[in-house]
């Protein structure tokens, strides 16, 4: 997992280059004025920017992909992201879901979360398990956020 925020001059610092010009791009947008739904950044890249109702972590499930690396980008509002660094126990997620990539579970075990604001982003990598739209307080908060979906094999 990796932390950053487009408000810094230095977010790409220690990123794989792809996702370092993934971020560049990103950053360049109007995040805010964003369609909903998918957007095709490459021929083998896109994102998802979503909006939705932060939930209470225990009403939401953990996920976890094999193919793809996750950029999760705020764009409003304010969401807590739970995750794990374990090795995960793979015999506690629901069967792998192929054509979608991903697997999940209730909960983490040995987990820790990260509060994001707009333009924080976090980076997941294969198997890193991870519950997204948690809420940052007490009340759940409408979000608007995206998610870019990079193949791990474009990582090098």
């Amino acid at each position: 997992m990796i932390l950053g925020d487009l408000t810094r001059d230095d977010f790409a610092r220690g990123l794989p280059r792809i996702l370092a010009e993934i971020c560049h791009q990103l950053k360049r947008m109007d995040l805010t004025g964003l369609t909903l739904g998918r957007h095709d950044l490459t021929d083998q890249v896109y994102m998802n920017v979503m909006e939705l109702d932060t939930e209470p972590s225990d009403s939401k499930q953990a996920e976890l992909h094999h193919q793809y690396i996750d950029i999760q980008l705020l764009i409003s509002g304010n969401e807590v992201i739970e995750y794990g660094v374990n090795e995960p126990d793979l015999s506690a997620y629901n069967e792998y879901n192929e054509e979608s990539d991903y697997q999940l579970t209730p909960d983490i075990p040995n987990k820790s979360a990260v509060r994001l604001s707009p333009k924080m982003f976090v980076v997941f990598f294969p198997y890193e398990p991870h519950k997204p739209g948690c809420m940052a307080g007490e009340k759940p908060e409408f979000i608007k956020k995206l998610v870019v979906k990079v193949p791990v094999d474009l990582v090098s």
